[in-house]
């Protein structure tokens, strides 16, 4: 009877053991390795490569594409794809300092052109230039030499600064817009620009003269004017072409 006692006991025992190591077994974490959870890769927008415009007031009188008042060159840089970034001073040009003799003639801005490395380089300017400004501050009307002297200087610079940024100088896109007032004036000055673009590989684009219309003061451009410039651009040069987007 004690070893049927023994014998029983020691059938519980084993009993015990057995439970212990199936359910230690179950609650293990499993031979197979668990997925690794997906993670979807970030997409970063590309950054828009930039238009630099160094311009005067026909430029920067104006807003960016949502503002009441847009410019031709928000417009434009819309329709291209391309980042807008301005550098223009009211009545400043390739001689004129404005009428105030206090802001900086467009080669002081060669500096913006290093630093931005713009893949379009806008110029827009001229109309200011039938005027001066002497050492002691006074406005005084330019000669046609003094003119092409100004213009020429700038941009054989511009030249210089265009080659090292490793640009095509045709990439560099200059206009003189024009309203109704000084006409004369800009029968002479237009070519003058024109010609020294064109003589440092430069694009020239021809621009219409603005009506009264589109430019009630005669100079400054309203929406209808902004827009027209924009056109203009456009039809007289190779940039509809060159980005597709338009």
């Amino acid at each position: 009877m004690p070893w049927r006692r023994l014998g029983l006991v020691a059938l519980a025992i084993a009993g015990t053991l057995i439970a212990l190591v199936t359910g230690a077994g179950a609650a293990s974490p499993s031979t197979t390795p668990a997925a690794s959870p997906t993670v979807a890769p970030v997409t970063v927008p590309a950054q828009p490569e930039t238009m630099l415009v160094i311009g005067d007031s026909y430029s920067s009188y104006y807003g960016d594409r949502h503002s009441r008042y847009p410019g031709w060159w928000a417009m434009l840089a819309t329709d291209l794809g391309l980042e807008p970034q301005l550098d223009a001073m009211g009545g400043t040009g390739f001689l004129s300092r404005s009428s105030s003799c206090a802001h900086t003639r467009f080669k002081a801005r060669l500096d913006t052109v290093r630093a931005v490395d713009p893949r379009i380089l806008m110029i827009e300017g001229g109309r200011n230039d039938w005027r001066r400004c002497t050492r002691d501050g006074r406005v005084v009307e330019a000669t046609r030499t003094e003119i092409e002297r100004a213009t020429d200087g700038f941009f054989a610079e511009l030249a210089g600064v265009w080659d090292e940024l490793g640009h095509p100088r045709a990439e560099v896109y200059v206009m003189t817009p024009w309203g109704t007032t000084k006409a004369r004036k800009g029968r002479i000055i237009r070519p003058i620009v024109q010609a020294a673009a064109e003589r440092y590989g430069f694009s020239w684009v021809d621009t219409e003269s603005l009506t009264l219309a589109q430019a009630p003061d005669g100079i400054h451009p309203n929406n209808d004017g902004s827009r027209f410039l924009r056109d203009q651009v456009l039809q007289n040069s190779d940039l509809a072409d060159r980005f597709p987007r338009v």
